[in-house]
């Protein structure tokens, strides 16, 4: 977080891990209590020292935000693809609103997909195990194939885990953006279409595999 950056709210919550409607391996996600149609992911700044630390050597003397989850995907957020005015670019991904202060450190802001009940929307793993490959399943998957080729994000590997089916009846990017590669392999055209493709490919094989242990 630096003072270009924009921030949600000016005031400071303070949140509890025990409320967390979410945790990944660097960051926990909490429904925002004052805008319950977004979320807040706060880095686990301590367990990303510790896991630094693990590994020993040049490590140790790495700063947590070279692993900080949240610094690295505003920093994504920022890339030319996401510069258009279309609306179509978030079909399948949130809208990031700006950082917000909490008692766990800077948050960044997301929207949230809720179900009808207005629990946290299922991811595509848990969706695909539950109810298999449904016909309107399948449309969603494509057309997320087909977004995936068309907008040309730089983001990690989309998996099963980290999608979720929202109640438009659209999938959902939710953790994809991140990523240490940010440099200027984005900017190379080659570089970019061979990673949509291994996006894709790596997709297919998660979904199938997904299915295959229902």
């Amino acid at each position: 977080m630096t003072q270009q950056d924009p921030l949600f709210d000016g005031r400071m919550l303070t949140l509890n891990t025990k409320n967390a409607i979410g945790m990944g391996n660097r960051r926990w996600v909490f429904q925002h209590p004052y805008h319950p149609h977004l979320c807040i992911k706060v880095a686990r700044k301590a367990h990303i020292r510790q896991q630094l630390d693990s590994k020993g050597g040049l490590y140790r003397l790495m700063p947590t935000t070279w692993r900080d989850d949240n610094v690295l995907e505003a920093r994504a957020y920022k890339q030319k693809a996401l510069t258009t005015q279309s609306a179509d670019i978030w079909r399948h991904l949130p809208h990031m609103h700006g950082w917000q202060t909490t008692n766990l450190g800077p948050g960044l802001v997301f929207d949230y997909y809720q179900d009808a009940t207005g629990a946290p929307a299922p991811n595509l793993q848990s969706v695909l195990q539950t109810q298999g490959l449904t016909c309107a399943l399948e449309r969603a998957i494509q057309e997320l194939h087909d977004y995936i080729q068309t907008a040309q994000l730089w983001m990690r590997h989309p998996g099963p885990p980290n999608i979720v089916w929202a109640s438009d009846g659209h999938l959902k990017l939710i953790d994809c953006l991140g990523t240490y590669t940010m440099a200027w392999r984005h900017h190379v055209p080659l570089l970019r279409l061979k990673r949509l493709e291994r996006h894709s490919t790596y997709l297919t094989k998660t979904i199938n595999a997904a299915i295959d242990a229902q």
